[in-house]
């Protein structure tokens, strides 16, 4: 009779039993998903090759943001194509905050509006999220060239017509436009040769492969000018960087346009849950703040910056109509390969 009685509950329980485990994968709402997340590994995707200032930055504030976060950061580096190849990457990526993009200057903004073809839409497809630094390339010369100013510069280009070359970091890039615009501001023939990133662009100026680069303090200064293997020529900055204040600006020298304001900024897909973006965006205006990291950045001729989400999606559609007046107003297009 026992029996009987416990093979009968047994059944009445038995259907429940069967439904638990399915309930308990069943997903969760986004809303709690995001108020967990993360529960495991960040990619940073970096649209250019290592030892660039945007590889620099994203392991610098990686390691600490993983710190804050309690799960890693990983960098990955997927350059080629101008940096399109890691954008494209990053907005055919699962809006869950687990990708992300680390940079956005050249891929979002430059690369767009010279007209370089590409498979995503710059403002469409992202999420500007978090907005790290502004800051303002240096225009370095190798030092085996024998000049050391602009006016040698072009002189020595005038005596050499065809023969200067510049290396950027990709065709479309911000550097490839300051090519291109010294050669007309200057009235010089210059030839733009194209890298996979800042970092193999500048290990070529340095050992001569290329007579002339822009590059960033913290992509230059140690590794290349202290060791005297390049000699820095001209700010493209609106006023001197204060690290290097006997380098005049372009302007200075006779050169308008030549401003070049670069940044650094995270940018998640389309479609990210709200508390996740605001999530990140706490996390990197808690380490932008951090002294260390204020004046590291000044010493990498940076300015910290920490604006809200909207605030850097409105940067963001600015710059990119900047860059299409100024691809405009000098005619400048990079629409082949």
């Amino acid at each position: 009779m026992r029996f009987a009685t416990l093979a009968r509950r047994w059944h009445a329980l038995l259907p429940g039993l069967i439904l638990l485990p399915a309930l308990l994968l069943v997903p969760r709402s986004g809303h709690a998903q995001s108020q967990d997340s993360p529960n495991k590994p960040i990619r940073f995707i970096v649209a250019s090759a290592a030892g660039g200032v945007v590889d620099i930055r994203a392991r610098k504030f990686g390691q600490r943001m993983a710190d804050l976060l309690k799960q890693p950061i990983l960098v990955d580096n997927k350059p080629g194509a101008s940096t399109t190849i890691g954008a494209e990457f990053v907005a055919r990526a699962a809006p869950d905050g687990y990708t992300a993009l680390f940079g956005g200057n050249t891929e979002v903004v430059v690369v767009p509006a010279l007209g370089m073809p590409i498979r995503y839409d710059p403002i469409k497809d992202f999420i500007p999220t978090a907005q790290f630094s502004l800051g303002y390339p240096l225009l370095v010369v190798n030092a085996g060239l024998g000049v050391k100013s602009l006016a040698e510069l072009i002189d020595w280009a005038k005596a050499n017509p065809g023969k200067l070359l510049c290396g950027t970091s990709g065709h479309g890039s911000g550097q490839h436009f300051i090519c291109e615009l010294l050669a007309r501001s200057a009235k010089i023939q210059v030839r733009s040769v194209h890298y996979k990133g800042t970092g193999p662009m500048l290990l070529d100026t340095a050992a001569g492969q290329v007579h002339i680069s822009i590059g960033f303090l913290a992509e230059v200064d140690k590794q290349y000018i202290k060791t005297g293997k390049v000699i820095p020529i001209g700010a493209l900055s609106p006023k001197r960087i204060p690290v290097f204040p006997n380098i005049p600006t372009m302007v200075e020298m006779g050169h308008e346009g030549f401003e070049t304001v670069s940044w650094t900024g995270l940018f998640l897909p389309a479609g990210t849950p709200k508390p996740i973006v605001d999530k990140l965006n706490a996390v990197v205006t808690k380490v932008v703040r951090e002294p260390e990291f204020v004046s590291w950045l000044a010493e990498t001729g940076s300015e910290a910056v920490t604006p809200t989400p909207e605030e850097f999606a409105a940067f963001t559609k600015a710059q990119l109509e900047r860059w299409r007046k100024l691809s405009n107003d000098f005619g400048i297009k990079m629409d082949t390969q």
